[in-house]
């Protein structure tokens, strides 16, 4: 588990999904893949995902993002909520 304060690089598989959704819908499950996976990874309650990940996502059009992202995570603890910030790492 990622202790709050720590940083890690996650390489998030996209592929997996971009046969499973229509072409006009890739980027957006994408988004939403990438938010799915990192919780479940880092074990954090809420993700919020930086605007270069969102902007490297839609880089080639809605039907083309990328087939894996390389990101860095950095959870934090607030409240008793872990939460993960995503970037490009």
């Amino acid at each position: 588990m990622i202790k709050p304060g720590e940083e890690v690089i996650f390489v998030v598989p996209i592929k997996k999904i971009k046969k499973r959704v229509p072409r006009w819908k890739r980027a957006p499950r994408a988004a939403k893949f990438v938010r799915e996976w990192i919780a479940r990874h880092a074990k954090a309650d809420e993700v919020i995902i930086g605007t270069d990940v969102n902007e490297k996502l839609w880089e080639r059009g809605a039907e083309k993002p990328p087939n894996k992202l390389r990101v860095k995570v950095v959870v934090e603890e607030e409240e008793g909520k872990r939460i993960a910030k995503v970037s490009l790492a």
